[in-house]
């Protein structure tokens, strides 16, 4: 996974970058951009960082116009193909840097807790309800006799 400087000719593309399972980081810049001249490298070494997030720099000269976008530098953000965070610009400059971080930090942490520990795991069974220990669990009331 990791980043990549992508451009996107059409909606089956977005669909396409948008359908895995991942976390997906869409950073629109345009060379006219002042900000966007810091933001897209920032943006590039942090997502360096965190493979288990897609990321993709589009520069919207050469990519369909998103509604979502309505000036540069814009970070939008989704998760299984729905959009659920969009950022314009980050912020102060001097808080770039850790804003950014923390972004790719709390959805990588998502990403991996999503992940399963091996592809051969089972699932995690659910609560047994014959567990001393289940939520719920009543003993039988004192001088009865249990399962009689």
């Amino acid at each position: 996974m990791g980043y990549n400087i992508a451009t996107v000719i059409n909606a089956e593309e977005y669909l396409s970058i948008l359908s895995t399972p991942a976390p997906v980081f869409l950073l629109f810049v345009s060379q006219h951009c002042a900000a966007c001249a810091g933001s897209a490298p920032l943006f590039e070494r942090i997502a360096g960082k965190y493979p288990a997030v897609t990321s993709r720099v589009l520069d919207c000269a050469q990519t369909p116009r998103h509604p979502e976008v309505t000036g540069t530098p814009t970070l939008l953000i989704y998760l299984n193909g729905n959009l659920v965070e969009k950022l314009k610009g980050f912020g102060p400059e001097d808080q770039q840097p850790q804003r950014v971080e923390a972004l790719f930090k709390r959805y990588a942490l998502l990403q991996d807790a999503a992940a399963p520990v091996s592809p051969a795991a089972p699932p995690p069974q659910p609560p047994s309800g014959a567990s001393p220990h289940a939520p719920g669990h009543r003993p039988p009331p004192a001088g009865g006799r249990a399962g009689s």
